[in-house]
């Protein structure tokens, strides 16, 4: 192939994921930590003379997945404040973006995929092809930690499963076709 083919395919297989990502980031931002959590950094020492026993309100806290708050009494010694829950609530937003950006992007990748099967040109085809592939990538991932073990195990299997398929179809019709021509020219 030649090496001006290779370079669009290079091109196309990491500008199109790219532009994908960019986009939909920008219709849709990723939830930042600050945006949940603000915390004062402020920590003083706590004399040697303190009891830490925080009580039932903070073991409850910390099962429920909260950060607990503390404040300091006229000793200087920690005193439990109160819960946060911000760091679970920063979590919760961040597996529904990854789980957006999985619902929007991997049916976008399917696409490409598919799309290279059917597209006449050679390094478009196979541009898109990658693109696809490396967009159906990307979006797995991105949601992979936020799925149960099982569901990862389907998703990949799924996706594998397409993509023997296409792969199947693709290169299976361009080996029958490039035979039937074969058999064509000796005749």
């Amino acid at each position: 192939m030649d090496t001006k083919k290779v370079a669009l395919i290079i091109g196309l297989s990491i500008l199109i994921p790219l532009f994908l990502f960019l986009f939909v980031d920008a219709i849709h931002s990723r939830p930042v930590y600050e945006d949940f959590c603000k915390y004062d950094l402020a920590f003083k020492p706590s004399p040697a003379n303190c009891t830490y026993d925080y009580g039932a309100d903070y073991e409850s806290c910390l099962r429920e997945g909260g950060s607990p708050n503390f404040s300091y009494d006229n000793n200087d010694c920690e005193v439990f404040n109160g819960c946060n829950f911000c760091n679970k609530e920063y979590t919760e937003a961040s597996e529904k973006y990854d789980l957006i950006i999985f619902l929007i992007l991997a049916p976008i990748g399917l696409l490409l995929i598919i799309l290279g099967l059917y597209l006449r040109t050679d390094y478009l085809s196979s541009g898109a092809m990658f693109a696809g592939i490396i967009t159906l990538f990307y979006s797995t991932i991105a949601y992979l930690s936020s799925m149960s073990k099982l569901l990862r195990a389907l998703v990949i299997f799924v996706e594998l499963i397409i993509i023997l398929w296409i792969g199947h179809k693709k290169i299976g019709s361009s080996k029958k076709s490039s035979q039937k021509e074969r058999k064509h020219k000796k005749k």
